[in-house]
């Protein structure tokens, strides 16, 4: 959230995502243990935990100085420019998040003065003037096209992109490229983030309809087809149709 609106409910639900990749990562571990032990160990996960070990830099601020960290909003607690700006075409997000990056983010803006100056020279001194700094780069970008500037700004090692709205990411060409959206038949959603060079996944079949697969499943299990036939008269068995 922001320094007005309190606590703000999380865009996506992240603790959920990091407990199964956390999991993940501890069967991994106890299995690369299993081989030197011989022996299997419970791996104890909880949302809790893993809500815990995602509060950076909050909790190291929290540890270093004893102080309660307060809502920023998009801005870095610990890093300025390291948020979001308006363009004349769209937001974007900078993050020069070093003296030296800001240093070269001045030289690219034609500003190299900023750099100098006592309020921006130091990343402690820029967090403490952000207002001021806000102000001065809101102005140098409102005349800029966001996403030309981001790409030249990524051409010029600096991390920047524009903000965009879920339908536009998903028509993003870098996004195609990576083949993050991925379609069969009727179904459309995203692709896995995982790429690897030998086995590589992706869709390779559509999502099943409900019970689409309940018969051969049964019969999986031993169930003959005459019990199957008669567990779908006794309406045991619900047809095959989208949830």
């Amino acid at each position: 959230g922001t320094e007005t609106s309190g606590a703000t409910r999380l865009g996506t639900p992240i603790v959920d995502i990091a407990t199964g990749l956390f999991s993940a990562i501890a069967i991994l571990m106890a299995l690369h243990e299993r081989e030197k032990s011989g022996q299997g160990q419970y791996c104890d996960m909880t949302l809790h935990d893993c809500g815990m070990a995602l509060l950076h830099p909050h909790a190291a601020n929290f540890f270093l100085n004893g102080k309660r960290p307060q809502a920023t909003g998009n801005p870095h607690p610990n890093l300025a420019p390291y948020s979001k700006f308006q363009t004349k075409t769209c937001e974007i997000f900078v993050a020069a998040g070093n003296d030296p990056a800001f240093r070269k983010f001045c030289d690219f803006l034609g500003m190299p003065e900023m750099a100098g100056d006592p309020r921006f020279a130091t990343n402690g001194a820029r967090v403490t003037n952000r207002a001021a700094l806000t102000e001065v780069l809101n102005a140098r970008f409102a005349d800029e096209d966001g996403h030309a500037l981001t790409r030249r700004m990524l051409a010029a090692g600096l991390p920047a992109g524009p903000v965009l709205n879920v339908d536009e990411a998903m028509a993003a060409d870098h996004t195609a490229h990576r083949k993050m959206v991925t379609e069969l038949g009727g179904f459309r959603g995203l692709g896995t983030p995982i790429k690897l060079s030998r086995t590589p996944g992706g869709t390779r079949s559509a999502p099943p309809r409900f019970n689409e697969h309940g018969a051969a499943v049964l019969r999986a299990r031993g169930f003959s087809d005459e019990e199957i036939a008669a567990l779908a008269r006794d309406g045991v068995l619900v047809e095959n149709r989208r949830k």
